[in-house]
């Protein structure tokens, strides 16, 4: 007791010294909730009319479980969203249910403290978009200042480029409404902190940590974002490059694997019930889910693909698809879909071919596309061949370019699937799981030097890509999407806002 006594006197002079708060580092987790929270949906948008169908299905699951120990959602005040499926004669939402039980942990701790759905439905949906989707955007930010030490950037650099990663990728967009792709995103840069950090450190245990926490990350991300698998596989052949001996790459590869089977686990446990595997509800055209990628249980898919590119929009419009509930298919479609079989016969493979570079080009520079919206993004992607062709460890080089592959994959998994760009909504959200850890990648950009009008131009990409975001926070997934450019689209409806659809009001007593 006298020695401990003794050392916390020896302590204290020194306190004062000792840093307790990194400015630099909060900097930019402040900025974003500055920028963020007077937006958030429920606070812009409180009319529940104006709710769109992914962040219902999604808040009544979290409704279910708190109120009646359930997934299904008929008895919740959000039951006609149409992200749902039905399950012998229940409905459940489409959605993988992770992030609701996530949630639900919150909602509990409200619910037992009077804040409920039928009392303060804006309380709630304020404070689980807060939880869930604004905080996780914050802490990107600061996760971006801990990896920039990675280009051996100063503070002041490193923390403008973690503000910049979350305004330039479009990751704010999404920030200020209740959905999966934000805080998955988070979790995605999370796990390369985490496997960046664990080439940091000398202690075995120490590193067997930091890798767990890595297939943590990036599985649970993938429970939440199923396209986040992707990257979640990948990372694996990072872990495989460290600089150990065989053993122990073996051994580090296992011990990732089995921190990411945990949130795999649970994600299978909440799905089987549901769908009888471990394929989100959305991925099982015969449970009648009304999800944005295309299903062929009505038409045959070589007919279907020959009348879509028939019926294909120019550049810069959206195709007029319809759910799986309602035919899929647009009227104009049925009508070649009539037609002889012959019309099978007449399409080659060279007009498959430029139906899929039509969907590429939509997806880049269409009117949800990357580029049209973030081309700060190009700065990036130069990053990730600087690493790759400068003297990087090879782990490093193997990351950059496992992100820039990963990135193709999924922006390929959706242009060349059949899906309505109008469920896209602002941007493209399917493509914010990729977005903020490939635009971290210009950081090894910002490490050299350039002239002056290098830096002019790719001042003006972020300032043309940060100022498409913000407008895009202010509404970044209304209930109808979008059928045009999207940054025209969220302006027009910021000046102009639409009147809300003539459905009966959610709540009562709101």
């Amino acid at each position: 007791m006298f020695k401990a006594v003794m050392d916390l006197g020896a302590y204290l002079p020194h306190w004062k010294s000792i840093r307790v708060v990194r400015p630099w580092a909060l900097s930019g987790p402040i900025a974003v909730l500055l920028i963020a929270v007077p937006l958030l949906r429920p606070l812009r948008h409180p009319d529940p009319r104006g709710i769109c169908d992914d962040e219902q299905s999604r808040l009544a699951t979290v409704q279910a479980i708190v109120e009646h120990r359930t997934l299904a959602i008929d008895s919740t005040v959000f039951s006609t969203t149409r992200q749902r499926v039905e399950v012998a004669g229940r409905h459940f939402s489409d959605q993988p249910p992770v992030m609701a039980v996530l949630l639900s942990g919150p909602y509990w701790l409200m619910y037992h403290g009077g804040i409920t759905f039928e009392h303060n439905p804006l309380w709630v949906m304020f404070l689980l978009t807060m939880v869930g989707v604004t905080l996780p955007v914050a802490l990107a930010a600061g996760l971006i200042y801990k990896m920039g030490r990675l280009f051996e950037l100063r503070r002041p650099l490193r923390a403008a480029l973690g503000l910049a990663v979350v305004l330039g990728s479009g990751l704010i967009a999404y920030a200020t409404t209740l959905n999966a792709h934000a805080p998955a995103a988070t979790l995605l840069l999370a796990a390369t902190a985490s496997l960046f950090q664990a080439t940091q450190v000398r202690s075995a245990a120490t590193k067997a940590g930091w890798l767990a926490m890595g297939g943590f990350s990036a599985a649970l991300a993938a429970t939440l974002d199923p396209p986040a698998l992707i990257f979640a596989g990948l990372l694996v052949i990072v872990v495989a490059t460290y600089r150990l001996s065989g053993k122990a790459r073996v051994g580090a590869v296992l011990i990732y694997l089995g921190g990411a089977a945990l949130p795999l686990g649970l994600h299978a446990v909440l799905n089987l019930p549901i769908t009888g595997d471990i394929r989100p509800a959305y991925l099982h055209a015969e449970l009648g889910t009304a999800h944005d990628l295309a299903r062929m249980d009505r038409v045959p898919r070589s007919r279907l693909r020959a009348a879509q590119f028939r019926t294909m929009p120019a550049a810069g419009q959206s195709p007029s698809y319809l759910g799986p509930r309602s035919g899929f298919v647009s009227p104009n479609v049925r009508a070649d879909l009539s037609n002889d079989d012959d019309d099978e016969d007449t399409r080659t493979v060279l007009q498959s071919l430029m139906h899929n570079i039509a969907r590429v080009w939509l997806a880049l520079f269409g009117a949800h596309g990357v580029l049209s919206h973030f081309p700060i993004v190009l700065v990036g992607i130069i990053g990730v061949g600087m690493v790759t062709r400068r003297h990087w460890h090879l782990s490093t080089k193997v990351l950059a370019s496992v992100t820039l592959g990963g990135s193709i994959a999924v922006l390929l998994l959706f242009a060349l699937s059949q899906v309505d760009w109008r469920q896209a909504m602002f941007a493209t959200r399917w493509f914010v799981i990729f977005l903020p850890l490939l635009l971290f990648w210009a950081g090894a950009w910002l490490r050299r030097p350039h002239r002056p009008t290098v830096w002019a131009f790719a001042g003006l990409l972020f300032f043309f890509s940060s100022a498409v975001a913000l407008i895009g926070a202010t509404g970044p997934e209304p209930r109808s999407g979008f059928d045009r450019y999207t940054a025209v689209g969220a302006f027009s409806n910021l000046v102009n806002p639409p009147p809300p659809e003539p459905e009966p009001a959610m709540f009562a007593g709101g």
